[in-house]
């Protein structure tokens, strides 16, 4: 009987050790398989490419297409879109300037681009903005530069900008920023529209075509310089272009911080053998103030950055430099941020 009861002791103990087993087994297997399960997901993530950033909309006011703004935006924008990947920017067709300047102001577009006295004027809330402050404008890079010429024919009696008292004088189109050129040249130098010289308001073909009539006696143009329809004129007709004197030159730019000293470069013309002293004037690219600074720099760090890819879309990139940012757009009106932390990176005297 005790050695029946030791044998049913130990098939117990055996039974217990089994099922001990078995169940440990089991913990095992089920610890094993569901280590690879829980590190799933995190294998998972590491191994997903990181989605591409949501581009942003952005918009440049710019002008009518065919002139040399549109050329210039058009270029800047397929830069910026190859270069900023999440941004996504389109160059508007806009009537210019004075209309960038309160779209840009508005929000509804982020940049814009203009005569840079536009911009002066406009964030101070003088001349054609008395009273009116557009305190959300900021300035942001130059597009380019050009010389203000006044142009008469190789026989006239014209030599300096005086003696344009009592001429004939071809002014530009009224509202345009070349008219707002001849106007404050002209006054700053004592020469009074409609007093001193007989204005007429006409458009760059229209005052070449007049001039070789003997109908003007000069025009003052505003714009790159060579001027096609002076190219054109100077097949048939020999003719100069005034040049200013140093003191006529700082006299107008302590006035209007918008214009600085220069010269045209003899070449232009094919017969103008000699540099011109000359008046630059400015189209640049300003900002809305609530472009984010970190986007900004990146814009700006893009478009310095291919400035050969610039130079192919119009020659006059080839201009851009420290020095013409300095002429261009310092004092004119605060920098944006982002335009402040890129410039000062890169040397340029932003004070």
């Amino acid at each position: 009987m005790k050695r029946y009861n030791s044998k049913i002791i130990f098939v117990v103990i055996l039974v217990l050790a089994l099922v001990f087993l078995v169940s440990c087994s089991n913990q095992g297997s089920t610890s094993k398989s569901s280590s690879p399960l829980q590190s799933t997901p995190a294998e998972s993530l590491e191994s997903q490419p990181e989605a591409p950033r949501e581009r942003i909309p952005m918009s440049i006011g710019g002008s009518n297409p065919g002139g040399t703004a549109y050329i210039v935006g058009t270029a800047y924008a397929d830069v910026i879109n190859a270069n900023v990947p999440y941004v996504n920017i389109t160059h508007e067709v806009t009537a210019g300037g004075k209309d960038n300047i309160e779209l840009t102001q508005s929000g509804e577009t982020d940049f814009g681009c203009g005569f840079s006295a536009f911009l002066y004027e406009a964030y101070r809330g003088i001349g054609d903005y008395e009273g009116n402050p557009h305190e959300d404008l900021r300035a942001f890079i130059p597009w380019f530069q050009y010389p203000v010429q006044i142009v008469t024919l190789a026989d006239s009696d014209i030599q300096t900008v005086s003696d344009l008292q009592g001429k004939r004088v071809g002014v530009n189109v009224k509202g345009a920023g070349g008219y707002k050129t001849s106007v404050e040249v002209f006054s700053t130098l004592g020469l009074e529209e409609g007093t001193d010289y007989k204005p007429y308001y006409l458009a760059f073909q229209e005052a070449v075509d007049a001039m070789k009539l003997g109908k003007i006696d000069a025009q003052i143009f505003t714009t790159g310089a060579p001027i096609p329809a002076v190219m054109e004129m100077g097949t048939t007709h020999d003719f100069r272009v005034i040049p200013f004197t140093q003191e006529e030159m700082n006299i107008i730019c302590e006035k209007y911080p918008y214009y600085s000293p220069g010269v045209m470069t003899a070449g232009t013309y094919s017969n103008i053998t000699e540099d011109i002293p000359t008046l630059m004037c400015y189209t640049i690219m300003f900002a809305n103030a609530n472009v984010p600074e970190e986007t900004a720099y990146d814009i700006l760090k893009a478009i310095w950055d291919n400035k050969a890819t610039l130079e192919m879309a119009h020659a006059n990139q080839k201009d851009m430099s420290i020095q013409l940012v300095e002429n261009g757009i310092i004092g004119i009106a605060p920098l944006h941020p982002g335009a402040e932390r890129f410039y000062k990176e890169l040397g340029v005297k932003t004070e």
